[in-house]
């Protein structure tokens, strides 16, 4: 699944950008605002992107002083899909979050990284995951996480990578000054636990 964009993933033309943009407000927008938010695609190629979508039904377009207003048609049959699509990315977080909490030993703290956590994740990235545990984790430890991740793949179509520490692991990155600590700290979404900020003021007290 293209991650930055799930509903690419159903429409790979620029009517994928114009319903992420509508599916996120229930207002009516303009095509030089809708052009705006869009971020990527050319006025042209939105304007007959806007063009199919109104023709489809899933966009109404309303007359205005200048030219028209569009809004998503939520009372189409495929707007569900849409929306659903939309939400695709806190869709995954929840059921990544929802499973985490049923591990066994329950994770101290667990957080997204990388380029999904920062939202720059397409087709092609992984789904990274970093555990922090109470002891250094066992093999069935190991595999609850590789169920984790045959979830998260039948889920989205990406895999799912992930690093495992112990409190005392973590120590040692963060007193190495290891480079993946900054990744942690810039990109980290909290999944599981305490934020890692506070893990790492936390064990840092630890050690003074």
């Amino acid at each position: 699944m293209d991650l930055s964009s799930p509903l690419r993933s159903l429409a790979p033309t620029l009517d994928s950008v114009v319903l992420e943009v509508l599916s996120g407000t229930e207002s009516s927008l303009s095509l030089p605002r809708i052009t705006d938010l869009a971020g990527r695609g050319s006025r042209q190629g939105l304007t007959l992107a806007m063009d199919r979508l109104v023709a489809s039904g899933l966009v109404t377009a309303t007359p205005a002083n200048r030219g028209y207003m569009y809004s998503l048609n939520r009372e189409h049959v495929l707007s569900q899909a849409v929306l659903s699509a939309a939400r695709a990315r806190s869709t995954i977080i929840g059921r990544i979050t929802e499973q985490i909490a049923l591990m066994t030993p329950e994770p101290l703290h667990a957080s997204l990284f990388g380029s999904f956590a920062r939202r720059e994740a397409g087709p092609d990235s992984d789904i990274d995951v970093l555990f922090i545990l109470p002891h250094t984790p066992d093999d069935a430890w190991h595999a609850q996480a590789a169920a984790l991740g045959d979830d998260v793949h039948a889920w989205t179509g990406n895999r799912m990578e992930y690093i495992a520490l112990s409190v005392e692991e973590f120590d040692a990155a963060i007193e190495r000054g290891e480079p993946i600590v900054s990744s942690w700290m810039s990109d980290a979404v909290t999944l599981h636990g305490p934020t890692i900020e506070s893990m790492i003021r936390e064990r840092s007290g630890h050690r003074g």
